[in-house]
């Protein structure tokens, strides 16, 4: 196994926290939670693609 897939998988980790942490955090404007909405979603949504793709590239044998 090579590193690449752990290094994305830690970073997807990352972005998924940060994700989190971004949804839950209160926010004290009308604006501020439709930005915290859309800053949070993007970090989910990296989470996952990067996810995704550090299991496809470890399934896939990829360096091996």
């Amino acid at each position: 196994m090579t590193r690449a897939p752990l290094i994305m998988t830690a970073v997807a980790a990352a972005a998924g926290i940060g994700g989190l942490v971004v949804f839950t955090r209160p926010a004290r404007s009308e604006g501020a939670v439709y930005g915290r909405r859309i800053a949070g979603t993007m970090l989910i949504a990296l989470a996952l693609l990067l996810g995704r793709f550090a299991w496809a590239l470890d399934s896939w044998g990829a360096g091996s």
